[in-house]
């Protein structure tokens, strides 16, 4: 017992304890504590809401071993995902850190010209936007703060507007603390195969890949803040074509139990025999014309919508939690099927798809550009 103790809590691995810290929020001091955590990810996963993650349990002879032996840094490197998204992210970083002598941002704090010379340098340093570091405004200049914009979420068009200077003001510690606090949701995330549908919550984003590839994105409408869409995992069963909606007793209580029979009928609405709302199928019906079903406790799932001029907005939260498709024809052609009833039908997929329901606020595309989005749900803060 007493060589168990002192071997687990043993001087860290250097190689280790510079991972820890270049790539994590963690704060470990022996190599079991560094691994634990870097495996396991925050303490406070439980305010998520959706799945809750599994522990991770680590072989303890395997690593009782490694770390008698001298090899316990290439053993907990191979705990660690070796996904695109993982590494293209750890690249970033690196990136991030070799550029931190130079990033000054902008203050906006009245000196006009000294904000645009730090404007271009936030630019070149972060796009390779090639500008001249000089006070002049151009139409080079506009392009490079449109293109900032797009790969932040922001409004584009073209204004350094308030947004887009918080977002320029940011300090190169509070970059590399977002990217961190990416990759350590990116080391908990459940490994994925070829073929899965991925919805990233804070980009408003569906995926389709067959092959580790994209072959459908669209615009999605996710959850409220005080309505949340939860993270989840699980596998899309069936398809319903011409669903009815069945009012859950939530919105009914707080939408509908008000409303007179004749507002109800006229939008499609009626009763079961045991008194339950419904919507009846049709055009008009909440969840359109289809819907995509992945059984699981929060009943939600993905569906087409009435309301298409919503996915115009640059932020798309609006939804009692389920997930409303931009293009969901073009998905339920890809699954082989047609629209081609206006009768209710209920069809169970052949093969099923995993769907992921995640939370990235930071990833690297496929371009291998950085993205980032806001924290609309507040996780970062309430992980971290």
């Amino acid at each position: 017992m007493l060589i168990y103790t002192l071997v687990f809590a043993s001087a860290a691995d250097k190689n280790l304890i510079h991972y820890q810290a270049r790539y994590s929020l963690c704060h470990g001091k022996t190599n079991y504590q560094i691994t634990q955590c870097l495996i396991n990810g925050p303490r406070n996963y439980y305010r998520i809401w959706g799945d809750k993650k599994r522990y991770r349990q680590i072989n303890r002879k395997q690593f009782k071993e490694r770390e008698f032996n001298g090899h316990i840094y290439p053993y907990v490197m191979s705990l660690m995902p070796h996904t695109k998204r993982y590494t293209g992210l750890k690249k970033y970083i690196d990136y991030l850190y070799s550029i931190r002598g130079k990033y000054t941002p902008p203050q906006f704090k009245g000196n006009h010209e000294e904000d645009i010379l730090r404007i271009k340098r936030v630019l070149n340093l972060l796009q390779t936007a090639k500008l001249k570091e000089d006070t002049k405004l151009s139409t080079k200049f506009q392009h490079a703060i449109i293109e900032y914009q797009e790969r932040h979420g922001l409004e584009v068009d073209g204004i350094i507007g308030a947004n887009t200077k918080r977002e320029l003001k940011r300090s190169i510690h509070s970059i590399i603390t977002k990217v961190k606090k990416n990759l350590e949701l990116e080391r908990i995330a459940k490994p994925k195969g070829s073929k899965y549908i991925l919805v990233n919550i804070p980009e408003f984003k569906f995926y389709l890949y067959e092959n580790n590839k994209p072959v459908l994105s669209m615009k999605v409408i996710v959850g409220k803040p005080r309505m949340r869409t939860p993270l989840l995992n699980r596998a899309m069963t069936h398809v319903v074509k011409n669903p009815r909606w069945y009012v859950p007793p939530s919105i009914y209580a707080n939408e509908y139990a008000h409303k007179s029979m004749s507002y109800l009928k006229k939008n499609g609405f009626a009763f079961t025999s045991q008194g339950k709302l419904y919507q009846k199928p049709g055009p008009d019906n909440a969840l359109g014309l289809v819907k995509f079903l992945f059984p699981n406790p929060y009943n939600v799932y993905m569906h087409d919508t009435p309301t298409k001029p919503l996915f115009e907005k640059r932020v798309r939260a609006f939804s009692h939690g389920c997930i409303r498709l931009e293009k969901p024809m073009e998905l339920l052609n890809l699954l082989g099927y047609q629209y081609d009833t206006d009768k209710n039908e209920r069809i169970a997929l052949p093969e099923q798809i995993p769907v992921f329901v995640e939370y990235h606020t930071v990833w690297i595309d496929e371009k291998g550009i950085a993205q980032f989005r806001n924290d609309i749900y507040g996780y970062e803060r309430k992980l971290f």
